[in-house]
């Protein structure tokens, strides 16, 4: 990308646009397990689990299981408020989240990485 904050916007946009195809199936503080519907697949299999982690402070670790259609997210929660997770997934019932849930994740990205592409972490 030219500008300095493209890479973190796509991967920004891309995890916002794979929530919008995901539900929480079970959340406890901690530890989140999405279903993710079919047409999500595609969008979780573009956006690798491990850009997640080295991405974002806060998250732990990211499991995928394509056959369940899940993703399992741990993360500590004294970085990210579990309610993210929640208005996350509802982006896209309601756009008007969107633009607070963007900030929040960009203020989670970590700033030594933003001007590595996602390939590059």
């Amino acid at each position: 990308m030219a500008d300095e904050t493209g890479n973190k916007d796509v991967l920004i946009d891309g995890l916002l646009d794979l929530a919008g195809q995901t539900a929480i199936a079970h959340h406890i503080p901690g530890r989140i397990r999405l279903k993710v519907k079919l047409p999500g697949l595609f969008l979780a299999r573009d956006l690798e689990a491990g850009d997640l982690t080295k991405y974002f402070m806060g998250i732990v670790d990211v499991r995928t299981n394509a056959a369940a259609r899940s993703i399992v997210i741990s993360y500590d929660t004294g970085a990210i408020a579990p309610d993210l997770w929640e208005r996350l997934v509802n982006c896209k019932k309601d756009p008007s989240l969107r633009s607070a849930v963007k900030e929040e994740l960009e203020r989670l990205s970590r700033p030594e990485l933003d001007q590595r592409s996602p390939q590059q972490l």
